[in-house]
């Protein structure tokens, strides 16, 4: 049964390890597109951040007050998603540090109460951080697709508007339509001022048919009569004024320039009341639509919730369920575990008692080796001793038996060197005889041989002889060589 029990546990394991292994491979494979999209997403934001500060930020560009206010609001959203993200940062290493501290308790389970309820202490307030943390994020994400959609809306009008105003047709500086103009129907034109408040179409129109900002006139003429009607503070008297400073023009012209300037700002100052009852009207319906799209994300919103929920209760079920297998795998490794420490302290305990056995044995053995040594000591102290009486009674018998071969030696000594001394007179004796007749003989011999240094190079007689003729002799070359005798079963072979 512990058998079955355990082998089924076994193959519970190695599927959770395969189910693990397949989970891990597949959320590494969404990491690393999730890196890669957020790779080429940087790579895109710093092309554009490029391009945007070449064309909007450049110093020498022409429009570069009108984007000063976009830039410090750039800057300031940057500054302040810079700070989330250390923030967001700051979170994230706070939930990884209750994480593994969660793992290094799993390190040392103990089978006790209070050391599982910590656990599941632990494990709950990590569970309630990744929720928060969640929620707040999902929060932020909602609040940012609701600004996105909105900022989507007003750029989708803002575009109706400039292709409104592309289809307004070009007007000349002198107060005339140019021939592409005139070959157009005014009937798009009327369309287009149709799209407008009546004031703002007023006022093009009479853009239009008096000759522009200017009515008419040139940049310098214009600027020399609101120069001294600005100094005369539109009082009547001026117009004799400008008209000395206006060479080409009459009095007439600048009567009628002055009431044509009295209309362009009255018909401009109803355009600007129109313009901003437009844009009223505009953030109205801007708002209207704001609210209808929160109510549209609201359901949706809603209706996420409910499919969040459904889903966050099918993965606490899930959880509850991988808990309570997670939990009988832990009781069923701490019994194992438990087995094995009894098992190891049975076998320490074997152990401990063979030591001790083996301890007592090695102790009576000492003790008898000790009694060996101490016997064998004392026999071989008595033995010396005996060894020791044996080598005096020897000395001393060595001592009589030297003096008897001293004496004998002295007496052979003295008879040897009394015949050696014999034997040396004796030789002197025969030496001096042998002398006696060597000088008698000496004295009967005379040699006398003359000095011939030639006789060295001379022959010898026994070369002499060698010389001789000797082929009569036998000394010539033998022609039979002595062989042993062959035996019978080799001859003929």
């Amino acid at each position: 049964m512990a058998a079955a029990v355990g082998k089924t546990t076994k193959d519970d394991e190695e599927k959770g390890d395969k189910t693990w292994a397949w989970k891990s491979k597949t959320e590494k494979a969404k990491k690393m597109q999730l890196l890669k999209d957020i790779e080429q997403l940087e790579q895109k934001i710093t092309s554009m951040d490029r391009e945007k500060s070449t064309n909007l930020y450049n110093k020498r560009s022409d429009f570069r007050k009108e984007f000063c206010g976009l830039e410090e609001l750039e800057i300031k959203y940057n500054t302040e998603r810079k700070a989330e993200k250390v923030k967001l940062k700051q979170q994230i290493n706070k939930l990884r540090g209750n994480v593994r501290k969660f793992q290094r308790e799993l390190k040392d389970i103990k089978p006790t109460p209070e050391f599982v309820e910590k656990l599941k202490e632990i494990m709950e307030d990590i569970e309630a951080a990744v929720n928060a943390f969640k929620e707040r994020q999902k929060e932020i994400y909602e609040q940012l697709i609701k600004e996105e959609l909105t900022v989507s809306q007003e750029i989708t009008s803002l575009e109706k508007r400039f292709e409104s105003w592309s289809q307004v047709p070009p007007i000349a500086l002198d107060g005339k339509t140019t021939s592409r103009s005139k070959a157009k129907p005014l009937s798009s034109a009327r369309s287009v001022l149709a799209d407008m408040p009546p004031e703002v179409a007023s006022f093009e129109r009479f853009l239009q048919q008096t000759g522009g900002h200017r009515g008419g006139w040139d940049e310098y003429d214009h600027q020399t009569f609101l120069k001294f009607r600005n100094r005369h503070k539109g009082k009547s008297s001026f117009m004799s004024v400008a008209h000395m400073n206006l060479p080409g023009r009459s009095l007439d012209d600048v009567k009628d320039h002055e009431n044509w300037y009295q209309e362009y700002l009255t018909l401009l100052e109803k355009k600007k009341i129109a313009i901003q009852k437009w844009r009223t009207k505009k953030e109205h319906e801007k708002e209207e639509l704001v609210y209808k799209a929160e109510e549209d994300e609201v359901a949706m919103v809603t209706e996420d919730v409910e499919k969040e929920r459904k889903k966050a209760e099918k993965a606490e079920m899930e959880r509850q369920e991988r808990l309570e297998k997670l939990n009988a795998w832990k009781v069923q490794k701490e019994l194992e575990r438990v087995k094995e420490e009894e098992r190891k302290m049975q076998d320490e305990l074997k152990r401990a008692r063979e030591k001790e056995k083996e301890r007592k044995r090695q102790i009576a053995l000492k003790a008898q080796v000790q009694e060996f040594a101490h016997r064998k000591r004392e026999e071989e102290d008595q033995q010396k001793i005996e060894e020791l009486i044996f080598k005096e009674m020897m000395n001393d018998e060595k001592k009589q038996q030297s003096a008897a071969e001293i004496a004998r030696f002295r007496e052979r000594d003295m008879r040897r060197l009394e015949e050696k001394m014999a034997k040396e007179k004796a030789k002197e004796q025969a030496e001096r005889v042998k002398q006696k007749k060597l000088e008698r003989l000496k004295g009967q011999v005379v040699v006398q041989a003359p000095r011939d240094p030639t006789r060295l190079y001379k022959l010898t007689e026994g070369w002499k002889e060698r010389q001789k003729d000797t082929s009569h002799g036998s000394a010539g070359p033998s022609l039979h060589i002595p062989h042993r005798a062959v035996p019978s079963w080799r001859s003929g072979l």
